[in-house]
């Protein structure tokens, strides 16, 4: 037994784990849990259904809308067939390849949710992770004000069920495209400045 304990505590020594990812205790998976379970009690209660895609997908669906660059922020590998694969870094990009493969044939509007780890190759910092968890909703087929307005108030009633103080910002990618097309900023570079914006890197966007 004491042979074991001390294996065990060279293994300790040895391995750790990997940068910019989180253990999380018994307790604290508890209060996860019930986070996730109140979200999915207002995301079925206005009838969003849930789905889960693969962990890894085609570098080239991920890569489709950012280009090239984004190589830098995401974990890829060649599987044994020599095939590009990365691990999801966000969730729209598969639920629209899942969609458009095997969902489109369905009644619209869609309603869909989803829960899941996702993994950007960053610098971790606070409120920054290499893994990380997002919960979500897609509304696939309606284009009236009405389907903006739905998640708007499903995302507010999530977060009163989870009982914190919030705040509400609205914007809209298709002003900030306007003002960018207006001093003829070329897709290339609008993709980098909407990438800085995200990430709040406001010294490397005045560059």
């Amino acid at each position: 037994m004491l042979k074991v304990i001390y294996n065990l505590n060279g293994l300790i020594d040895m391995f750790q784990k990997p940068r910019g990812t989180r253990d999380f205790t018994p307790e604290e998976m508890k209060k996860r849990r019930y986070i996730e379970n109140k979200l999915r009690e207002v995301f079925e209660r206005y009838g969003y259904l849930e789905i889960l895609t693969p962990t890894f997908e085609s570098f080239e669906l991920i890569a489709k809308k950012t280009g090239e660059e984004i190589r830098k922020q995401l974990y890829v590998f060649k599987d044994h067939g020599g095939r590009e694969m990365a691990l999801r870094p966000e969730m729209t990009s598969p639920v629209v390849r899942f969609y458009i493969n095997e969902l489109k044939i369905l009644q619209k509007p869609l309603r869909l949710y989803y829960f899941a780890n996702c993994f950007r190759y960053e610098r971790p910092q606070a409120g920054r992770f290499r893994e990380f968890w997002q919960m979500g909703c897609e509304l696939i087929g309606c284009k009236e004000p009405l389907a903006d307005a739905e998640i708007l108030n499903l995302a507010m009633d999530g977060l009163m069920n989870i009982g914190i103080d919030f705040d509400v910002h609205i914007g809209h990618l298709g002003v900030l495209k306007g003002v960018l097309e207006k001093f003829n900023i070329s897709e290339e570079e609008e993709i980098k400045i909407r990438r800085l914006i995200d990430k709040e890197d406001y010294e490397n966007l005045e560059n």
